[in-house]
């Protein structure tokens, strides 16, 4: 992410009654940040304000897209989801802008919640049965949303946000020719999948383990930034991710500890059915959600892998030959 300017910082605290001599770095700001995140005093307690940017070409798609996604969140957590969700701002908006320097600049603000991220290595069955709870819970939120096959664009008539429009990023960004080809592949069996209110929606899109703030008892779940429509069953096969890549592999690596992996996953979908009951058939899928995060995170990777020979090539032999990761499913249900 590109600095922010003192004049949009300025700017954009002002919006929230604040001023830049009291926002302190709280998060991200990295080049390889999406946002920034900074603390500031409010009465008596603190909050958060998170700032990113648009290219000034492409301000009415990266609003329309942003808009929807704070109001879904601002939904799911007047709804009584445990994530971190937008407040409204003093002037009654979900969101405040600046324009500057070719960019235009938005921040939200939202509370600040108690807690910390877990460490891979972490064992809880409890903390995995919350967080599947959470899943789900957003999961059964979702179904009762209006837009929950795809967002309209009220002018054109047009779907965005949509998992068709994430894979052609993805396709368009991928630069090695074998992983397109079976980038294709993976998309021509999604687009054999039904959709439906009860498998399908609005969904976070990104609920890894390092998105998740622990506090005794309590999960809140972070950044809905790739918030998309999409099979409920990727975001369970991206809660897999921690295990799959530091405890079992079967992501950039052979798996070596299948057993693993379905105790992870009973104990994920044991909280996950406290609050939405996913039709059993769908876990035969779990091995091709898997394959999708599989391409998406080497496409992601691609630059830092250049310089990891063996890890690029492991990676991408996992993607060609596909291997059974979940493989049976009876002992999960």
């Amino acid at each position: 992410m590109i600095p922010v300017p003192q004049p949009a910082l300025k700017a954009l605290a002002h919006s929230f009654d604040t001023t830049t001599t009291d926002l302190t770095h709280f998060a991200g700001g990295r080049e390889d940040s999406d946002g920034v995140i900074y603390a500031y005093p409010h009465q008596g307690g603190r909050r958060l304000l998170k700032i990113m940017t648009i290219q000034e070409a492409e301000i009415q798609r990266g609003l329309q897209r942003l808009g929807e996604r704070l109001r879904f969140m601002r939904y799911l957590g007047e709804n009584g989801a445990q994530i971190a969700y937008p407040l409204i701002s003093p002037q009654g908006s979900l969101y405040e802008t600046h324009l500057h320097g070719g960019y235009l600049w938005f921040a939200y603000n939202m509370e600040i919640y108690p807690g910390h991220t877990r460490r891979a290595a972490d064992w809880d069955p409890n903390f995995f049965r919350l967080w599947g709870q959470i899943i789900g819970q957003l999961h059964c939120l979702a179904k009762d949303y209006p837009d929950w096959q795809a967002c309209i664009d009220p002018q054109t008539g047009e779907e965005f946000l949509t998992w068709r429009q994430e894979w052609e990023g993805f396709y368009s960004w991928c630069q090695d020719e074998d992983v397109k080809q079976r980038w294709i592949s993976i998309k021509e069996r999604l687009e054999a999948l039904p959709i439906s209110p009860e498998t399908f929606g609005f969904v976070h899109n990104d609920p890894h383990l390092f998105n998740l703030l622990v506090d005794g008892d309590r999960i809140t779940l972070l950044d809905f930034d790739v918030a998309n429509h999409h099979w409920f069953c990727n975001d369970i096969a991206i809660a897999c991710q921690h295990v799959l890549i530091f405890l079992t592999g079967g992501l950039s690596k052979p798996l070596h500890n299948r057993r693993k992996l379905h105790a992870f996953l009973a104990y994920f979908l044991e909280g996950y059915r406290r609050e939405h009951q996913l039709p059993p058939e769908w876990l035969n899928h779990l091995d091709l959600f898997i394959a999708y995060r599989r391409i998406l995170l080497f496409t992601v990777m691609q630059g830092w892998l250049q310089t990891q020979s063996e890890k690029r090539a492991a990676w991408k032999q996992m993607i060609l030959t596909e291997p059974k990761i979940v493989g049976a499913v009876k002992t999960l249900l």
